[in-house]
This record gives C-alpha cells, sequence and structure tokens, in this order.
C-alpha cells in the first residue's frame, strides 16, 4: 500500500515539473492578460462542463475573495452559478449576451468532451469581443480552433486524464498568485 502512495505522489511531482517546463509562458501572459482587465475596469468570467465545474468556482472564488492575502474583490463570476442550474446548450451564452463587454475575458475550463455548452459560450465570447482564456484537456480541438491568435490555450492534454483536475488546480494557483503579485505587489 505504501508503494502506491509513493507512486502516486512521484508520478504528481513529475506531473508538475512537466507542466511547469511546457506551461510557465502561457500561465505568466494570462496572469499579464488578467491584470491588464481587471486594472482596466473589466470583469472576468469563467465556465467550466462535468467535473471542471468547481475548478471555475475555485478560479472565482480565489479572484472575489483573495487567494493568499487579504485584498479588495475583482468582478469575477461563475457562469454556472449565474446560470442558477439552467444547463440547456446556450445558458452560459445567453448570459454573455446580457452581460459580457469588449475586453472583458472568459476563461474556460474543459475537460476534453467537446461540449456544445462551452463552444457555444466560446462563440458568444468572440461575438462580445471577449479574450479568451482556454484550459483545455485531451481532444479538445473541437474548441481550441475556435481562438484567436490573442486568446490564450493552457493544454494540458499531455498530463493524462487522471492529472487534469490537479494540474488545473495548479493553474489556477499560479494564475492567483501572479495577479495578486502584480497589482499588490509582492514576490
Amino acid at each position: 500500500m505504501n508503494q502506491l502512495v509513493f507512486q502516486h505522489l512521484q508520478n504528481h511531482i513529475e506531473t508538475t515539473m512537466m507542466m511547469g517546463e511546457n506551461c510557465a509562458n502561457k500561465i505568466a501572459d494570462a496572469a499579464e492578460k488578467v491584470t491588464h482587465a481587471l486594472l482596466s475596469g473589466q470583469s472576468i468570467y469563467s465556465c467550466g462542463n462535468g467535473d471542471t465545474n468547481p475548478l471555475s468556482q475555485l478560479f472565482v472564488h480565489y479572484l472575489a475573495s483573495g487567494y493568499q492575502i487579504e485584498r479588495p474583490g475583482f468582478p469575477a463570476i461563475d457562469l454556472d452559478r449565474l446560470a442558477n442550474g439552467d444547463k440547456e446548450d446556450d445558458a452560459f451564452s445567453k448570459l454573455l449576451h446580457i452581460h459580457g463587454q469588449a475586453d472583458d475575458i472568459l476563461v474556460v475550463f474543459d475537460s476534453g468532451h467537446n461540449s456544445l455548452l462551452l463552444k457555444n459560450t466560446i462563440d458568444a465570447a468572440i461575438e462580445k469581443g471577449l479574450l479568451i482564456l482556454l484550459i483545455s484537456a485531451t481532444d479538445d480541438q473541437f474548441l481550441a480552433n475556435r481562438l484567436s491568435v490573442q486568446d490564450i490555450e493552457i493544454s494540458c492534454a499531455d498530463y493524462g486524464k487522471q492529472s487534469i483536475s490537479a494540474v488545473n488546480f495548479l493553474i489556477i494557483q499560479c494564475l492567483c498568485t501572479l495577479i495578486d503579485n502584480k497589482i499588490f505587489g509582492g514576490n
């Protein structure tokens, strides 16, 4: 049993190191764009599907409530909570058409299911002029192909399905640390 625990932790460490090598520049770029949007008075919208819904909610919670430091909240909205349980394929896109403004940011956490809900949300963001940050999983070309050159995709496809939530969690922590440090200073 101890060997299984050790192997699991060893795999997590290796995945973390590989993610750092592969994603650091994109995470830093995403943090820079989110920081610029927040300082410009823009809002951050976030959404996920299935297993990634809690990750979207956590990201919004960290932005709205603070991550490692006490600070004023940032305008961050989880589209799933705003949709109040509506899971129709256009639930999030309707909300973006109502609330989204040009230069706001949409953060999409996908679990690799080529969700029509997320596709429609990305399409609405494009129509409204939002920047898109896609944190994608395996087989996400359906969503990734919709992005423009100014949008950012942080792909988690190389880390295995069992590690996607852990990698997404690390991405959230890195983003929030960088955003807080850029706005409020720190190490």
